[in-house]
């Protein structure tokens, strides 16, 4: 996954139909894209030759494809931060003797997540742990010398880039999984890795300039647990709150006017009965039927709520969309800057879905927490037409083959914002 390219990636072969090419441009070759616009049912030596593009892409050793490629399905944080810290190019940071006993309190007396049950001697263990004392927010306990401390953090920026292609690497495998479940639960790890919390640990405060620990504290207390819910509050109230003189509210709220609020809206268009799914060419008598499935056009619309294109930390985020089955498979994937989304970004998507089929969407900024809209369908793709969108964006719903009111009454408006 390129995060200075813009990437489409589709389970279906038809993502490419005639109408999709009016709204959006086909899926171009990009040097990191998660999944590709083949068929799901690839061979073996298709995926082989697709894994080692990947492994040419990243820079990584055979050994680290090897301990990636061996995550499971659909897997849970702690197995993708293991799995990224198994890399074989993390040998270059071996445990020092002055930083065990550094290691040793982190695993054992801090509220780490994901401790290691073995003894701490290994270089997975140090970036293990480290990763982990770092989203805490802690800091790191006094088990370590002043100059092994200031070479740990040099030694800091050197690891955490080598993690970034590891997870990003992880991305495109599990993506040519079509593992949707897997494909997000990567991504959210990689965002918190960015932002430096964990997603969904409620620390999304500490982003901001001028906000600590203590200091969040005393928001929280005041029911303001989130960025949003502090870009809506009123200069004076935070001024107040955080016992700090104007203009501190004034400029904290300009810039909060940059945090991502990200909208997306969702529609079935129309569905298609695929009557020949057989591959291209003669048909010949002994090639057996493929069994045909359902073809939803779909619309999805991605915007942002900013008055202006969205700026944090002086930078344009890059977005991604995640569309994932029922099952967990990966449906749908988009990559691309937020500056796309200024115009409402419109893709006209060709999809396999089965019939009842309930699906799910996941936007979210690449590398900021807190971002993430969440979207689970409440009804099948077959009943309804599943929308979600902000006030800002509400149209009148339209389900084929019931009246307008019936419409009113089975379309379901789904707003679910994890902060």
């Amino acid at each position: 996954m390129n995060p200075d390219a813009e990437t489409y990636a589709s389970s279906s072969t038809h993502a490419d139909m005639d109408r999709n090419k009016k709204s959006t441009p086909e899926p171009r070759p990009s040097t990191q894209s998660v999944g590709a616009t083949e068929p799901v049912h690839s061979s073996t030596e298709d995926m082989e030759s697709n894994i080692h593009e990947v492994q040419l892409r990243y820079k990584l050793s055979s050994v680290t494809m090897k301990a990636l490629c061996s995550i499971s399905q659909a897997p849970d944080r702690r197995q993708v931060l293991y799995k990224s810290c198994l890399a074989s190019e993390f040998r270059s940071f071996p445990l020092k003797q002055a930083e065990r006993n550094l290691f040793r309190e982190i695993n054992d007396h801090t509220a780490i997540p994901y401790t290691i049950k073995e003894a701490i001697t290994q270089p997975w263990h140090k970036v293990f742990l480290l990763v982990q004392i770092d989203l805490l927010r802690t800091g790191w306990p006094n088990k370590i010398s002043g100059a092994a401390r200031k070479e740990l953090y040099q030694e800091r920026g050197r690891i955490y880039a080598l993690l970034d292609r590891t997870l990003r690497c992880l991305t495109d495998i599990l993506g040519l999984r079509r593992d949707g479940r897997g494909v997000n639960v990567v991504l959210d790890v990689l965002r918190s890795v960015k932002s430096g919390v964990w997603e969904g640990a409620g620390q999304e405060l500490l982003l901001v300039d001028g906000i600590g620990s203590v200091k969040m504290e005393k928001l929280f207390r005041s029911g303001i647990k989130s960025i949003h819910q502090l870009a809506q509050t009123d200069f004076c109230n935070i001024e107040r709150l955080m016992s700090r003189n104007p203009p501190f509210g004034h400029n904290l709220l300009q810039q909060l006017a940059g945090f991502p609020k990200l909208c997306c809206q969702f529609d079935i268009i129309k569905d298609y009965a695929l009557v020949d799914r057989l591959p291209r060419g003669d048909h010949q008598h002994d090639q057996p039927e493929m069994l045909q499935s359902p073809l939803w056009v779909c619309r999805v619309v991605l915007a942002y709520e900013n008055d202006q294109v969205p700026l944090w930390n002086k930078n344009n985020p890059w977005v991604t969309l995640v569309m994932e089955g029922g099952d967990g498979r990966l449906v749908w994937f988009w990559h691309g800057s937020v500056n796309k989304l200024a115009e409402h970004k419109q893709l006209i998507l060709g999809l396999e879905l089965k019939r009842g089929e309930k699906i799910g969407l996941r936007l979210a900024c690449e590398e900021i927490v807190g971002t993430v809209t969440d979207i689970r369908s409440a009804a099948s793709v077959y009943e309804i037409v599943m929308r979600l969108t902000f006030d800002r964006y509400k149209q009148t719903p339209t389900t084929f083959g019931a009246s307008r009111q019936e419409a009113k009454a089975d379309t379901i408006l789904l707003k679910d914002t994890v902060s």
